[in-house]
């Protein structure tokens, strides 16, 4: 298998809440951006926490397009009072997978500040390593 093939599909109970599960390419990012506030929207996540998800949606998306081999899979739902956004990539992954994002990157340094900017916009964030690949997944309160 290769490209969007190689992606997992989500558990029973994930399938059974899922409000988006879609494919994506640096061209998609403009729509997939509208689509996440449509679906977290009828998920009854009101501002400040949509606009903070939509900047962790297009952070993340970016990184797959950008890291991850060009191009990526995000699936959101609701689980009781939380929504989850996990985006997956088939890229190289992620060395520390643990401490990526934990510090906040110099102004003067170019780039690497993305999963910092996630991790400070969310209630939670958890790595995974795939083969191959990377799974980011978060957590907003609603």
């Amino acid at each position: 298998m290769t490209g969007a093939d190689q992606f997992q599909d989500p558990s029973p109970a994930v399938a059974e809440s899922m409000g988006l599960d879609t494919v994506f390419v640096a061209d998609d990012l403009y729509s997939l951006r509208a689509a996440v506030a449509a679906h977290a929207g009828e998920f009854g996540l009101a501002e400040p926490g949509l606009g903070r998800l939509l900047v962790v949606a297009t952070e993340l998306a970016t990184n797959a397009i950008r890291h991850g081999g060009g191009r990526g899979r995000l699936r959101l739902w609701r689980r009781d009072s939380v929504i989850l956004c996990e985006v997956s990539d088939d890229g190289p992954g992620i060395a520390d997978t643990a401490g990526a994002g934990m510090r906040q990157v110099p102004l003067s340094t170019e780039g690497g500040r993305g999963l910092w900017v996630v991790r400070q916009f969310t209630d939670e964030m958890t790595i995974a390593g795939r083969d191959p690949g990377t799974t980011v997944t978060v957590k907003i309160q609603l």
